[in-house]
């Protein structure tokens, strides 16, 4: 119990048969690094794919080899100007060249005439998503520009 588990007890002392090489001695060292047992095989077979690899590959000389991909240019859409009797004309050749990239004055004031004499200005075609945002920045101006977009098969 708890007396015998503190008493005194006969350790015995076992004699070595081989003596055991310190960490650090004055010979230089100690046993060498063990050689791994395993040795590394390289095959041919990589090498016959980067070989392939290689041959697959495109020289700039020859632009004949790509392979061109066919795009859809996307649906164009015609914007027009809407004449209108109420337009003030400094107004308008403003706000066309603020909000119509590449739209000069000469160019907003043709067309602010056109729409005048002819009830409408064929301003250019774009493709649908920029039109309607040219016609809606221009609608929501105070005062109102009339603006149109058209498909431009009809």
């Amino acid at each position: 119990t708890a007396a015998a588990a503190f008493s005194p007890a006969h350790i015995q002392h076992t004699q070595r048969t081989h003596s055991l090489s310190p960490l650090c001695s004055d010979k230089g060292g100690g046993s060498a690094i063990a050689a791994p047992k395993t040795k590394t095989v390289t095959t041919t077979v990589t090498k016959q794919k980067q070989k392939q690899e290689q041959k697959k590959k495109y020289q700039p000389s020859d632009p004949d080899t790509f392979k061109q991909e066919d795009f859809e240019d996307a649906p164009m859409f015609r914007l027009f100007l809407i004449g209108d009797e109420g337009y003030d004309q400094e107004h308008v050749v403003t706000r066309l060249v603020e909000i119509i990239e590449d739209c000069s004055e000469d160019n907003g004031a043709g067309y602010f005439k056109s729409a005048y004499q002819g009830g409408e200005a064929f301003i250019g075609k774009y493709p649908r998503e920029i039109a309607e945002t040219y016609a809606e920045q221009l609608i929501r101006s105070e005062p109102i520009i009339f603006m149109d977009v058209r498909d431009d098969k009809d």
